[in-house]
C-alpha cells in the first residue's frame, strides 16, 4: 500500500513524526481518503448483512489533521450512504464533536480500562510517547485530570 499511498504511517514507525498535531509535519500522517474508503467498504458489507449503521471513532481533534474526519465529511458521507444503499445505511460518528479529552472522561464513566487500549501509531511493544496520537493521549488524561495508566518509552 505505500507504493500506491503516500503517508508516513505506510512507510514504517522510523518515518512517523514527533511531535503534535498542530506541528506542519503532521500532515505527513494523512492516509489520502482513508476513512472514505474503508467507510465505503463497511457500508456495502452492512448493507449485505442487514445492518442499518456504521460507525467511525473520529473525534474533534482529527479536525486539524485529517480531511476526512472533519463534520463536512461525515455529513456528505451519512448523506452518501443513505442515498446510495437501499437500506439507507446511516454513518454514526458520536464522537465528531468532542475532545480526546471528553473522551476520556466519557471512557472512565463507561468502565473502560485503559490499559487494554491502544494509540500510539509506531506499533511497537509498548507507546512511543512522541507520536501525535501518544502527545495528545497524555494532554487528554492530564486535561482530564485523571491517571494514566499507559506505559510510555519517553
Amino acid at each position: 500500500m505505500a507504493d500506491y499511498f503516500k503517508s508516513s504511517l505506510l512507510s514504517g514507525a522510523e518515518a512517523i513524526p514527533e511531535g503534535h498535531y498542530a506541528d506542519e509535519n503532521m500532515k505527513s500522517t494523512v492516509v489520502p481518503f482513508r476513512n472514505g474508503i474503508m467507510l465505503s467498504i463497511a457500508i456495502g458489507l452492512a448493507e449485505s448483512n442487514d445492518l442499518h449503521q456504521v460507525m467511525m471513532a473520529n473525534h474533534g481533534g482529527d479536525h486539524a489533521v485529517y480531511p476526512d474526519c472533519r463534520p463536512e465529511f461525515v455529513a456528505a458521507i451519512d448523506a452518501t450512504s443513505q442515498a446510495g444503499t437501499y437500506e439507507h445505511i446511516r454513518v454514526v460518528t458520536p464522537y465528531t464533536n468532542l475532545t480526546k479529552t471528553d473522551i476520556v472522561k466519557k471512557g472512565l464513566s463507561f468502565g473502560i480500562d485503559y490499559k487494554k487500549t491502544w494509540s500510539c501509531y509506531k506499533g511497537e511493544d509498548i507507546h512511543c510517547g512522541c507520536c501525535g496520537t501518544c502527545v495528545e493521549r497524555k494532554e487528554a488524561f492530564a486535561e482530564a485530570g485523571i491517571f494514566d495508566p499507559t506505559e510510555y518509552k519517553q
